[in-house]
């Protein structure tokens, strides 16, 4: 989950990416020599080093004698830049890895297993507030790879003026078809009734994988054996639809940043966006009345997509015990909700909702209507690559190159070469 600007640098640089348990001890050990970690992030926010500072500030209160070290990463070079720290020898002890990379990291042995570290029994009121979802999204059959910390959730936007004007407003989020007829309607000359992302650049899976997900289907199966598209067919070839339906920009003629200023103009009614954009919107105020949405439902469920970053530990640290104290400290209530509001993420902890966006009710609708509902990314060390080979033949779909059917068969076999 990285910043919005740096997604088409991230995904150039990502293509070329394809222990003992620990016991820790008590506090009162922990402090009785001088301890120092570093911590390796990417930045969500231009005042990064501040909302770290402040984290880093309030754990040396608990933990006098342990220093922490703030570095960075740039999202754009991250791989190279992970790989070369692990390469080293002495890489961070504590690493802020996203859910389409750390896979990889973990299967190579870079990443400390820290199954037994989450069953610490002090800690299980903690663990218990971070939803079920997030640690799904942590673990492997050979472990769990950090504790779940932020998320990123893909909503989509609508303006309620254009569908109020259209008579859509209580009808296009019941089905496909309704949003697809309601697309119809809100097309009028240079205004669009719906846009998706279509590029790999753009991340336009993010967009994709509701609709695949509410036909029960993901990339891979349930044992990632093979495939899991079975059943997605209908739901590939409704979003052929819409964009053969001449309701949304010509594809390849504007880019995701480009439909979000189109929304912001008033010019497209139903806009796939995330989270963070909210912000903007609530910043600079629209001519025009604005909501946060999901998609529709489908035969199986209705789900949110996001994709999230955990905290990790290295295998290569001295210092895990440090490493440890310092996540449990990062990923509590007052720390990650703090830090969450400051950047505009969402948060994987159930017991701190509540309070936080009360300034921002999209923020708060995101978080407490949609995060519960959000079904994200397989960890699979190859997820990433299965993505993006895949993409060139939605492209092809989405200009009406095959059918749905034929979309999926095509992304199924794909996806069976690459396990």
């Amino acid at each position: 989950m990285q910043t919005l600007l740096a997604r088409r640098d991230f995904l150039k640089s990502s293509a070329a990416l394809c222990a003992a348990p620990l016991l820790l001890t008590s506090d009162a050990s922990l402090a009785a020599a001088s301890k120092h970690i570093t911590i390796i992030k990417g930045p969500h926010s231009a005042n990064e080093v501040k909302y770290e500072d402040e984290i880093i500030a309030d754990f040396k209160k608990k933990q006098p004698d342990v220093d922490v070290t703030f570095t960075t990463y740039d999202w754009a070079n991250m791989n190279p830049q992970l790989t070369a720290a692990f390469a080293s020898g002495s890489p961070p002890d504590v690493l802020y890895l996203v859910d389409l990379i750390y896979p990889g990291f973990a299967k190579r042995g870079l990443l400390h297993d820290m199954t037994q570290l989450v069953a610490e029994p002090g800690w299980q009121s903690e663990r218990a507030a971070i939803e079920p979802f997030a640690w799904n999204l942590a673990k492997s059959t050979q472990g769990l790879w950090g504790v779940p910390v932020l998320g990123a959730v893909y909503n989509i936007f609508v303006n309620l003026d254009l569908l109020d004007a259209a008579g859509v407003t209580g009808t296009w989020q019941r089905s496909y078809d309704d949003m697809l007829a309601a697309g119809k309607k809100l097309t009028k000359g240079d205004t669009y009734g719906i846009s998706f992302r279509t590029r790999v650049a753009d991340f336009a899976f993010w967009d994709w994988f509701p609709y695949i997900h509410n036909a029960g289907a993901d990339i891979l199966n349930a044992d990632w054996s093979g495939n899991g598209l079975a059943g997605a067919e209908p739901a590939m070839q409704f979003i052929i639809d819409v964009h053969t339906a001449g309701v949304t920009p010509k594809i390849g003629s504007v880019d995701w940043q480009g439909q979000f200023d189109l929304f912001k103009a008033g010019k497209i009614a139903i806009y796939h966006g995330e989270a963070p954009q909210i912000s903007d919107l609530l910043a600079k105020p629209p001519g025009f009345k604005w909501d946060v949405a999901s998609a529709p439902p489908g035969p199986k469920a209705q789900t949110v997509m996001g994709n999230f970053g955990i905290m990790c530990i290295a295998e290569a640290s001295t210092q895990k015990e440090a490493a440890w104290e310092f996540i449990k400290h990062w990923a509590s209530g007052p720390e990650v909700g703090r830090f969450a509001s400051e950047v505009n993420l969402q948060v994987v902890r159930s017991d701190i909702v509540g309070e936080l966006y009360r300034d921002a009710p999209p923020m708060k609708k995101v978080q407490s209507e949609f995060v519960p509902r959000v079904r994200g990314v397989q960890p699979h060390p190859k997820i990433l690559q299965m993505l993006q080979s895949i993409w060139p033949v939605a492209e092809q779909a989405y200009i009406g190159g095959m059918t749905g059917a034929q979309a999926i068969a095509e992304m199924s076999k794909i996806i069976d070469g690459l396990i």
